[in-house]
């Protein structure tokens, strides 16, 4: 039976998981903890075989968790979840010492196939799997686009989808000043001018897949 505990601030994604879980003979959940903080502390009792973990967390990065979590549970195998499949977010995980990567939109079938995968010691794992960078242009804009917040992830993703700042606007209930407010922070990370340019990164970095 393989332990297994579930870090994400999003109840509705404990919950999915742990259903799917309940319904994998080998997989028995340990712990559902929503925060970084909370994690580290059931980490100190609990030892599970594999642990999927938020790349964002309210309290902190899952990515930043990584060498604390090598330290204090060495043996657990780490899978990020995350909504984007960013390669350079995926890259970041596989050198930080996760050994898989998943996205929130994958099936139940393609999360316990991964969650095998890991546990057979089949080399890093991602789903989906990353595409090369084409480019240096396209390497520095992905080597960057971990500096964005998750409110600006949806900004620049619904930008990209062709969306009004009045619409995204509606769409996250915030005012069209304050989504061109984001518009403005992430062309500023990101040195890059226009809406095009923007919407190339996104594209790029797997954010419309």
């Amino acid at each position: 039976m393989t332990s297994v505990i579930v870090c994400d601030d999003h109840g509705i994604i404990r919950s999915g998981i742990a259903r799917i879980l309940e319904t994998t003979p080998d997989f028995q959940l340990m712990a559902s903890p929503s925060t970084g903080t909370r994690l580290l502390e059931t980490l100190q009792h609990v030892k599970p075989d594999l642990l999927v973990l938020d790349i964002r967390l309210t309290d902190c990065s899952g990515l930043d968790l990584l060498g604390q979590i090598s330290i204090v549970a060495p043996e657990t195998r780490v899978v990020m979840l995350s909504m984007y499949g960013a390669k350079g977010y995926i890259d970041k995980a596989k050198a930080r010492g996760a050994r898989g990567y998943i996205t929130k939109e994958c099936l139940d079938e393609e999360l316990v196939s991964v969650l095998h995968a890991v546990m057979r010691d089949e080399g890093f794992i991602s789903f989906p799997s990353a595409t090369p960078n084409t480019g240096s242009r396209e390497k520095s804009s992905e080597a960057n686009i971990d500096a964005l917040s998750s409110r600006e992830l949806e900004v620049m993703k619904l930008i990209a989808s062709g969306l009004t700042n009045t619409e995204i606007g509606e769409e996250l209930t915030v005012s069209p000043r304050t989504v061109e407010s984001h518009r403005a922070s992430i062309q500023r990370k990101l040195m890059i001018r226009t809406r095009a340019e923007l919407a190339r990164v996104a594209r790029d970095a797997g954010l419309l897949d």
